[in-house]
C-alpha cells in the first residue's frame, strides 16, 4: 500500500468474521445474564486481564517476527535492483565496442530480464497450503492480476526474451529461474573462450551470478518456509481463548453500571486482537500476491526498462503505476 492509511472497505471485509462472532456471543450471554438470570455467568476480570496481557506479548513477538520476513524480502529485492545495475555497468564496461560483443551483450542482459520474471512468477502466485486462501484473497488477487496484467505463465512474458530452444529447456527445468542462471554462465564462460574478456573479468561477472543466485535462494526462503506453524496457531488460538472469555469478565464489571455495555467493550477489544494477530499473519507472506505485498511486479518493470534502455532498444514497457494506491 501506499496510501497513508488502509482502506476502510479492505478493513471491514477482513474484520467481519470476528466482529460477527464477538456480537452474537457476548449478546448471548448478556440475553442470558440479564433475562434468564444466569449470574453464575459473570466471572472476575483479573484473570482474563493477565490473559490479554499474556496474549499481547505473545502478539508482539510473532508479529516482529513476520515484519523481520517481510523487510527481509525487501531488502532481497533491493539487492538484486543494486546487483541489476551493477552487471549493466560491468557489461558496459567489460565488453569492447564491437558487433559480436554487443550480440553477446544483448543475449545476456535479456536473459537477465527473463531470469527476473522467471523468479518473480515463482513467488508471485500462491504454492503453499499456509498460504491465505480465502474466497476474499483469491478475489482480491483475480483483481490484482487483471489491474497489473500480471501473467499466469511464465512463458507469456519470456518467450521473446531467450530463443526457442533455450525457452524448451527452461519450461522443462525444476527451477526455471535456476536454469536461467546457468544458462548467463554457460553464457559468460563463452564470452571468456571468444576471448572478449580475460580471466578476471570472467570471475567478477561470475561473482555477480552467485550474488543472484544468493538473493533468489533466500527469496525462495521466504515463500516455501513459513514461521514455525506451532508458533503461528498458537497465535491464532490465545486470541481465540481470550476472545471467548472476555465477555464473561466483561458481565462482572459492567453489571453496577449497565449490563449491555459488555456487548461494545466486548466487539472492539475482540476487534483490536484479532487485527493484531491478522496484521503478524499477512505480513508473514510477503509472496502471495495479496495488498501487502513486496511490490515485485513494479521492480521487475523498472529493471526491465533500465536493462533495455541501455541497450538502446525502441520498444520500451511503461513502469508500473499503483492502482487504488496499491503497487504490486
Amino acid at each position: 500500500m501506499l496510501t497513508k492509511n488502509l482502506p476502510t472497505t479492505a478493513i471491514l471485509q477482513f474484520s467481519m468474521v470476528p466482529i460477527v462472532i464477538a456480537t452474537v456471543w457476548s449478546s448471548l450471554l448478556v440475553l442470558a445474564y440479564y433475562f434468564f438470570g444466569f449470574h453464575w455467568l459473570a466471572i472476575p476480570f483479573l484473570p482474563i486481564s493477565l490473559l490479554g496481557i499474556a496474549v499481547s506479548f505473545y502478539l508482539g513477538f510473532k508479529n516482529n517476527a513476520a515484519n523481520e520476513r517481510q523487510n527481509e524480502a525487501r531488502k532481497n529485492w533491493g539487492g538484486i535492483t543494486n546487483d541489476t545495475r551493477s552487471f549493466i555497468a560491468m557489461l558496459n564496461t567489460y565488453l569492447p565496442d564491437d558487433v559480436q560483443a554487443n550480440n553477446f551483450k544483448s543475449d545476456i542482459l535479456k536473459r537477465h530480464i527473463a531470469w527476473l520474471y522467471a523468479h518473480k512468477s515463482f513467488l508471485r502466485h500462491k504454492r503453499m497450503d499456509w498460504e491465505h486462501d480465502l474466497p476474499l484473497n483469491n478475489v482480491y488477487r483475480k483483481k490484482f492480476q487483471k489491474d497489473f496484467n500480471i501473467n499466469t505463465e511464465l512463458t507469456d512474458d519470456i518467450s521473446d526474451l531467450i530463443s526457442g530452444d533455450e525457452l524448451k529447456v527452461v519450461q522443462t527445468a525444476p527451477n526455471k529461474a535456476s536454469q536461467l542462471l546457468q544458462n548467463q554462465s554457460n553464457a559468460l564462460k563463452q564470452l571468456r573462450i571468444n576471448n572478449l574478456i580475460e580471466d578476471f573479468r570472467l570471475y567478477e561477472l561470475q561473482n555477480h551470478m552467485t550474488k543472484l543466485y544468493e538473493h533468489q535462494g533466500e527469496n525462495e526462503r521466504i515463500k516455501t518456509f513459513p514461521i514455525p506453524r506451532q508458533y503461528a496457531n498458537y497465535a491464532h488460538l490465545f486470541v481465540t481463548i481470550f476472545s471467548f472469555l472476555l465477555p464473561l469478565g466483561l458481565l462482572n464489571e459492567t453489571q453496577d453500571l449497565n449490563i449491555w455495555l459488555t456487548i461494545p467493550f466486548s466487539v472492539l477489544i475482540v476487534w483490536v486482537f484479532f487485527q493484531m494477530e491478522l496484521v503478524g499473519e499477512y505480513s508473514e507472506n510477503p509472496f502471495e500476491g495479496l495488498i501487502g505485498d513486496v511490490p515485485i511486479t513494479s521492480i521487475t518493470r523498472g529493471l526491465e526498462i533500465e536493462i533495455l534502455h541501455s541497450l538502446g532498444e525502441n520498444e520500451i514497457p511503461k513502469p508500473i503505476t499503483p492502482v487504488d494506491g496499491v503497487l504490486m
